[in-house]
């Protein structure tokens, strides 16, 4: 515990974690685990109790995100890096916005981005230079859970991804992240991982033969099998929804 108030600023070098090791994966496993059970139990759930656990979610991610503040403020060592401007980040006013007034669209780019964003986080964790017992690191992990969560929920309910919806929101992601570069170009800062690779990331394999800016072109490519599979397996899902609903009116 000696070190759980700690940020990335203060913090000596060689007190983090093992990339998937057992810390890890029990974060993980914990991950997994709660976001099945919830959803189960959100399937079963009448409509004011799903609500309700919606907005307890968005909720729970506002409170994470004050609290990191909260850190780095009271540690006295809050940087522009803090500000909530990482992919993740902006996804949390994106799940308060749909908590408050539910949008298909919202909810389409959460499916295409922010669930396999936060999975991605989640399995190549960027504060790994952080050791578990340490406030920011246990942030880290709960934020990208709920941020996983929120739209495996909505899938619970039964909303139905549509890549042609997703291509209408595909202008304004654009536009955050040119937005982003911008900010960063600024600050000096690395939000979206896009000054630098960083460490631990599938960006950083193609920064290794790529270099910089080289490594960049691995966002589109890893974007495009990304939705390939997410919209493959909605497509397949969809299809098979039709037919057992073809058979059961016949029977």
């Amino acid at each position: 515990m000696e070190y759980f108030w700690d940020t990335e600023y203060t913090i000596p070098p060689g007190q983090g974690f093992a990339l998937f090791g057992p810390g890890h994966l029990l974060w993980l496993l914990f991950g997994v685990g709660l976001c099945l059970v919830l959803c189960r139990c959100f399937y079963q759930w009448g409509e004011r109790t799903r609500r309700l656990c919606l907005g307890v979610t968005a909720g729970l991610l506002a409170a994470d995100e004050l609290f990191k503040y909260g850190v780095a403020l009271g540690s006295g060592a809050f940087r522009p890096s803090f500000l909530p401007l990482h992919l993740c980040s902006i996804h949390i006013f994106c799940i308060i916005a749909d908590a408050l007034r539910p949008s298909v669209y919202v909810r389409e780019e959460l499916f295409a981005v922010c669930l396999p964003g936060a999975l991605l986080a989640l399995i190549f964790p960027g504060w790994a230079y952080l050791p578990l017992a340490n406030a920011l690191c246990i942030h880290s992990f709960s934020a990208h859970i709920l941020l996983l969560l929120y739209p495996m929920l909505v899938l619970s309910e039964g909303f139905r991804p549509q890549f042609r919806r997703f291509l209408r929101t595909l202008p304004f992601l654009l536009l955050t992240v040119a937005a982003v570069y911008g900010v960063n170009r600024i600050l000096g800062t690395n939000f979206m991982f896009l000054s630098r690779a960083g460490e631990g990331n599938p960006l950083a394999w193609f920064e290794s033969f790529l270099g910089s800016p080289g490594y960049l072109l691995g966002i589109p490519i890893m974007a495009g099998g990304c939705w390939g599979l997410l919209y493959g397996v909605a497509g397949r899902w969809k299809r098979r929804g039709e037919a057992c609903k073809f058979w059961k009116n016949r029977i």
